[in-house]
């Protein structure tokens, strides 16, 4: 019979050691005493974000977080504001959009549990460059939806012709008949239109 292995045991982060990944790249950043949290702002192609670096668990997990991304408010776009969230929670590896359903906050987190492994130097610069890379790349994106209703990823040719795979599927025909149809169709209302 073999013997059982221990569980291996948690392998927690310190503040200590997070500070010091910060120092060694050279981040200006401050430390709530009161609440352990690091402060620090990155600069991208769109802006200047605050990130707040935690950790919980008695040091097993570590948060990376950017407040205030977005704000839905009032805005008359709000719904397609959040399915473009729930888009990029769906395409996103690392990393996560987050609303607040109390004042409309809209912030981007990482979430890194440190089970049984420790954080590496490598593992911290790579979640606090994807979560700068993240919020500058999809910021502009939330806020012009928000303001105009307008996705700028989105290519109208695109979800056209996913409709009509969609469509053509429902009718058990294949996208190449339903698009002939349709053709034939404007040929013939054009015609009736004389």
């Amino acid at each position: 019979m073999r013997a059982r292995k221990a569980n291996n045991p948690p392998m927690p982060a310190t503040l200590d050691q997070l500070i010091d990944f910060l120092q060694r790249d050279n981040w200006r950043f401050r430390l709530d005493s009161d609440s352990d949290l690091l402060v620090c702002r990155g600069e991208g192609a769109n802006g200047r974000w605050r990130i707040e670096i935690r950790l919980s668990e008695d040091g097993c997990c570590l948060h990376l977080r950017v407040p205030h991304v977005a704000t839905i408010g009032d805005s008359p776009y709000a719904a397609r504001a959040v399915a473009a969230l729930l888009e990029l929670h769906n395409r996103l590896k690392l990393g996560r959009f987050g609303l607040d359903p109390v004042d409309g906050e809209v912030e981007c987190e990482i979430v890194v549990p440190l089970e049984d492994a420790p954080l590496t130097e490598r593992q911290f610069r790579r979640c606090l460059g994807t979560l700068l890379l993240l919020v500058d790349q999809q910021a502009p994106r939330i806020r012009d939806i928000l303001a105009t209703g307008h996705d700028p990823e989105e290519d109208p040719a695109t979800h056209h012709d996913h409709f009509l795979a969609q469509l053509a599927g429902l009718l058990g025909i294949t996208p190449e008949s339903l698009a002939r149809h349709l053709a034939e169709g404007d040929r013939t209302s054009s015609r009736g239109a004389e």
